[in-house]
């Protein structure tokens, strides 16, 4: 596992074949970079160094982000689906980082910020009972969520969360479904909360952002955002075993 990881040959004929770097990729992590050679869709040289800092064992699963240009945003979760941490790499990237949140406060302070595309829900009884949640119908014809696919939900404290996102063939209704009780009980979800799902990221894999609001009443404050380019991170996730 620390020499070799293979590319799935269906990503590799969508997004990778053709490409003219191909032999060499650049897998980012914590805002660090790191070198690796690609061959027959395999990471081979420079990959047994990543594996080696972020002490990948086996039963671990990353998720890729395809960025273009041979480059990847690569997240590590364990056994137990919750994201892996490291504090070290994040601690020689903490400068680096500061600047950069410098760099876009100044951006964005004179200038409009566009919102992700986002829903927000009410927990009811029913939701609790069969623990999922149901997406916007509209919301999910907007932004490609029509099907059944893998999801990651990361909360207010930076815990990833693994779920499935499943359609529902006899009335087309979308909704979140295993991974959402763990979601539920980890982040102390009842009856009559409200949740608000921003929708950060939408590859193959899409990644949300959820936030607890406190009330109904403050959900109101907070207007459902259906747009599909509504400040969406663009690029591709990919699961690799």
């Amino acid at each position: 596992m620390h020499y070799l990881q293979s590319i799935p040959l269906s990503f590799f004929k969508d997004y990778l074949k053709g490409q003219i770097n191909c032999e060499s990729a650049v897998l980012r992590s914590y805002g660090r970079t790191w070198s690796v050679k690609s061959r027959d869709r395999r990471f081979e040289d420079g990959w047994q160094d990543f594996a080696r800092d972020h002490d990948l064992h086996v039963g671990d699963f990353l998720v890729f982000r395809y960025g273009g240009n041979m480059v990847f945003d690569v997240v590590v979760f364990d056994t137990s689906a919750c994201q892996r941490q490291y504090p070290l790499l994040a601690t020689q990237t903490q400068q680096t980082a500061k600047e950069i949140g410098k760099q876009h406060e100044k951006r964005t302070s004179t200038s409009v910020t566009l919102e992700s595309p986002h829903f927000v829900s009410n927990l009811t009884l029913e939701s609790m009972k069969s623990f999922r949640l149901n997406i916007p119908r509209k919301f999910a014809r907007s932004n490609d969520l029509d099907r059944s696919c893998e999801t990651v939900l990361v909360d207010e404290q930076g815990r990833s969360w693994m779920a499935s996102i499943r359609l529902k063939d006899s009335d087309g209704q979308v909704y979140i479904g295993r991974g959402w009780r763990n979601i539920c009980i980890g982040n102390s979800l009842g009856l009559k909360d409200c949740v608000k799902l921003e929708l950060i990221g939408n590859g193959i894999t899409p990644i949300f952002k959820l936030y607890k609001v406190a009330s109904n009443s403050d959900a109101k404050k907070l207007p459902n955002c259906f747009g599909s380019n509504a400040g969406c991170s663009g690029g591709s996730t990919i699961i690799l075993e």
